[in-house]
C-alpha cells in the first residue's frame, strides 16, 4: 500500500494504517533526532513528540511531497 493510501485510510480512522504509516517513518525520525541531539534518550523522546505531532497534524498533509519530508 502506498503512503498516500495509508494517510487516507488513517484519516478515515483505520488504526492499522496509522500504525503502518508511523512505523514506516519512525526509524528516519529517530535517526535525524539522534544526529541533532546526540543522546539516545533525548532522541527517543524527540521521536515520540514528533510522531505525536504527525498524528495530530496528519489532516494538514497535502500529499505533494513524501511524508518523510513533510
Amino acid at each position: 500500500m502506498d503512503e498516500r493510501e495509508l494517510v487516507r485510510q488513517s484519516l478515515e480512522g483505520d488504526k492499522r494504517s496509522l500504525e503502518v504509516l508511523l512505523t514506516s517513518i519512525q526509524g528516519l525520525v529517530y535517526n535525524v533526532s539522534l544526529r541533532f541531539l546526540w543522546e539516545r534518550e533525548d532522541a527517543e523522546d524527540a521521536t515520540q513528540e514528533i510522531l505525536i505531532k504527525v498524528i495530530t497534524n496528519l489532516g494538514k498533509y497535502s500529499g505533494k511531497s513524501k511524508l518523510s519530508t513533510w
